[in-house]
């Protein structure tokens, strides 16, 4: 009799979850935002890359597909439907987080593990996309200047303004500025992948990596706060990239605070937080992850300044930063360690000393050429290094296994443990 209740909660919950598909696939205002705004179809995308990678079996896609043209159906229906591959891939991530919440529903107990935390994890990462906004609007009501002049000061001392370089590439090759915003605005598409890496193969880690993943924005957000700037598009609008400073008048240029119309989302870059923590959890992971999150790191990079919506510094001042939010959440391995005290301690130090820097010292960049790119180097280098330490000697808990003849079990294709051939 026990068994009868929690039956009808799961058809129950089955029913919502249906529902909430189908009433999401004909919502004008959501139908809009998904052909308007990359940002929405690249995160329900990234949600299906992550559904695959815990059911990666031919029922399982073909299941999603029909669910898809289900979803399309029911739009097709409505008032409103803006067709084309934007809202598809949207539907297509509607359908997986359905399909990953019933999944969970009717598993087995060895199973609902994984695919519970396979649709916590996707519910979450919708959820930061209507958090972070207001987040950034409110940062944006509470800095109403930027210290935008004094990021381009740093990157000029450097006798060349790297946004403006790629951004005059871009113009040249209209393409390839295309493919580098797809990469921009598709970033959790990385995250889900590393993070489904970790949830099938050593789940306990995968907590650390879905927490430094979720919780880097709102941590960066509270720094924009230190440090509020824009970027470039925005400093100079219309004339970037065509029309830059010349070096000299850069060096003399007076640095002050300026009112900019736009979200201070610019130092440290988020983006390249991202990449760069999904390149560090990808170590050890499938070769197609590995090499999404080598791509990823380098489209970041190029879209990042290409756009305009950064300096070269705010790339930065992201490598000790990604390595604070990678020391933060090593859960497995203890605070008394040394090398993840080293970590945390480092990533906070070196970004604050930067933000100082660029804040009060500005001048100190312009005495030589030599001393913002030693800088850069320093610190990127320190950073990798020091990354690669604490991997070294971080707890076996928050490491993938090694993967050489080892495959999951073909019986069940999301199961945690692993085996050797």
């Amino acid at each position: 009799m026990n068994s009868i209740p929690a039956r009808i909660l799961q058809i129950a919950l089955t029913v919502f979850f249906v529902a909430c598909a189908c009433f999401a696939a004909q919502d004008a205002y959501f139908l809009h935002l998904a052909k308007a705004e990359y940002s929405v179809f690249t995160t329900f995308l990234s949600i299906t890359v992550l559904h695959l990678r815990v059911r990666h079996t031919l029922s399982e896609l073909g299941i999603l597909a029909l669910s898809t043209i289900v979803l399309i159906g029911v739009a097709s229906r409505a008032g409103y439907f803006p067709p084309g591959i934007s809202v598809t891939l949207t539907f297509l991530g509607i359908a997986s987080l359905a399909i990953l919440g019933i999944r969970t529903l009717w598993a087995g107990k060895s199973n609902r593990s994984v695919l519970f935390w396979g649709f916590v994890a996707s519910l979450l990462l919708i959820s930061l996309g209507w958090v972070i906004p207001p987040a950034l609007r409110w940062t944006a009501i509470a800095n109403p200047k930027a210290f935008d002049l004094y990021l381009y000061s740093f990157d000029g001392s450097l006798h060349f303004q790297p946004s403006f370089f790629m951004g005059m590439l871009y113009l040249k090759w209209p393409s390839f500025h295309w493919i580098s915003i797809l990469f921009y605005m598709g970033i959790p598409i990385v995250c889900t992948a590393v993070y489904g890496e970790y949830l099938i193969r050593n789940q306990k880690a995968s907590y650390s990596v879905l927490a430094a993943f979720l919780l880097s924005g709102p941590i960066g957000i509270v720094l924009y706060n230190f440090f509020p700037a824009l970027g470039p598009v925005y400093l100079f609008k219309s004339d970037f990239p065509l029309h830059s400073l010349s070096t000299n008048d850069v060096m003399h240029l007076h640095l002050e605070p300026i009112a900019l119309f736009g979200f201070p989302n610019a130092m440290p870059s988020l983006h390249m937080t991202w990449a760069l923590l999904g390149l560090w959890y990808s170590r050890g992971a499938a070769w197609w992850v590995r090499l999404i999150a080598i791509v990823f790191l380098v489209f970041t990079v190029l879209s990042t300044l290409g756009t305009g919506e950064h300096y070269l510094v705010d790339l930065v001042v992201a490598f000790p930063f990604a390595l604070l939010v990678y020391g933060i959440f090593l859960f497995s391995t203890p605070w008394r360690d040394p090398w993840r005290l080293r970590a945390v301690i480092f990533g906070t130090a070196v970004t604050f000393l930067w933000l100082a820097l660029l804040r009060f010292a500005s001048h100190f960049f312009w005495i030589s050429i030599v001393i913002p790119w030693t800088l850069i180097a320093v610190t990127i280098v320190a950073t990798v290094l020091l990354e690669r330490h604490v991997v070294t000697w971080r707890t076996g808990e928050e490491a993938l296994p090694v993967r050489s003849n080892v495959q999951l079990d073909p019986v069940e294709p999301f199961q945690t443990n692993v085996r050797a051939e």
